[in-house]
């Protein structure tokens, strides 16, 4: 065997294995755990927290439910405003299972947590928006009903606009203790908005808290990790795209079209459906017409790549657009929702909301459902060929 061929055999290698062990001492220091989304969540899974302290020598614990012996993950480390930020990517995983993981630092341990891996059929996903807040108690209000209501859901994304300062961390701690039982099961989509590129001044920057807090799935492009990507869940392909593009112009000044050569890459997919993800929306705040930048960058796109389903944020309201093709109602055109705030800032009387989406490879049903319960619409979409 070559030098090349050993160093790859060291790569492809199994995690070794062993027995895990009772009587740890509990581990507290460790908090905000969160699984992100990967390019395959059938295979693949990040896993975050957060500590106030560093962790020495911590390792991340797993094992598939069933089976008596365990592995230790590597962690790798960041930090941010005062908060040490933690990471450790799972690889290999086998599709359609049951893991658990936990923390084990010396001669303490987290408690195990549940983490399931994806299959290629129907699933449940949850979609929120705007969540920030002058009082996290809105949003924490919201997640729970979701979590309540929707307890097979399988994975959630956010909208954009995670919080009100994205450089505030005192903010993002309030974002994910009021969001503790929505996150400690389900996989995560983080999805970038303008408040993530404001400083603590209010003035534009780079989105630094928001890079810092989620460990993303790879786009290749240099210097643009994080800011937009894509992935396969279930009968989906989806892609999580910016729409930061003027307030990031003076720092990722090709932001446009390096996203846009990105896109067009990965439009090719073997999954029945195409869903985007990305934070403003293609409306005026009057709901009245489409924004300029809308019309000649994004629908165009969505036009040209068959884009199935558009979901956005950004104004504080529902809306059931329809489909739509050449910036005209159509019936074989890419479907618009507007998503509803998820937080506290209200633009209007509407009450917070979020949306569940039940994915089938056939269809989609999509409700929108109030904070206090309440079905505030409900429609589907049926998979026909364009």
């Amino acid at each position: 065997m070559n030098f090349l061929a050993k160093i790859f055999a060291l790569f492809k290698a199994k995690p070794e294995t062993h027995a895990p062990q009772d009587g740890y001492s509990a581990l507290t220091a460790a908090k905000f755990f969160r699984q992100i989304v990967t390019a395959d969540s059938r295979t693949s899974r990040t896993v975050m927290w957060n500590s106030d302290a560093p962790l020495e020598n911590v390792k991340l614990e797993y094992r598939m439910v069933g089976e008596d012996a365990a592995h230790f993950a590597d962690v790798a480390a960041d930090f941010f405003r005062g908060n040490f930020i933690y990471s450790c990517a799972l690889e290999s995983l086998k599709p359609e299972s049951l893991y658990q993981y936990r923390l084990v630092v010396g001669e303490a341990a987290s408690d195990w947590r549940n983490l399931r891996t994806a299959g290629d059929g129907e699933f449940e996903m949850l979609v929120f928006s705007d969540s920030q807040s002058f009082d996290y108690k809105t949003w924490h209000r919201t997640a729970e009903t979701a979590h309540r209501n929707y307890p097979d859901a399988e994975i959630f994304a956010v909208n954009g606009d995670f919080t009100d300062n994205g450089q505030d961390f005192l903010q993002w701690r309030e974002w994910y203790a009021e969001a503790e039982n929505l996150l400690r099961d389900r996989i995560l989509v983080p999805v970038m908005g303008n408040h993530e590129c404001y400083d603590e001044n209010w003035g534009i920057c780079q989105p630094s808290g928001y890079l810092k807090n989620f460990a993303l799935p790879s786009n290749d492009i240099r210097d643009f990790g994080g800011y937009f990507y894509a992935f396969d869940y279930g009968a989906a392909h989806f892609f999580v795209l910016n729409t930061q593009l003027n307030e990031l112009s003076s720092f990722k000044a090709s932001l446009d079209e390096l996203q846009e050569y990105w896109f067009r890459w990965n439009a090719a997919t073997n999954r029945p459906w195409r869903i985007v993800f990305m934070h403003k929306s293609v409306y005026n705040r009057s709901l009245s017409g489409f924004v300029e930048e809308a019309e000649n960058y994004f629908m165009r796109l969505f036009d040209e790549l068959e884009i199935d389903l558009v979901l956005t944020g950004h104004l504080h309201t529902y809306k059931n657009a329809g489909k739509f093709f050449a910036q005209k109602k159509s019936e074989r055109g890419t479907h618009y929702v507007l998503c509803g705030r998820s937080g506290d800032h209200k633009y209007n009387r509407e009450p917070e909301s979020y949306l569940a989406l039940k994915v089938r490879a056939d269809s989609i049903l999509i409700t929108c459902r109030a904070a206090n319960g309440k079905i505030l619409d409900q429609f589907a979409l049926k998979k026909f060929n364009r």
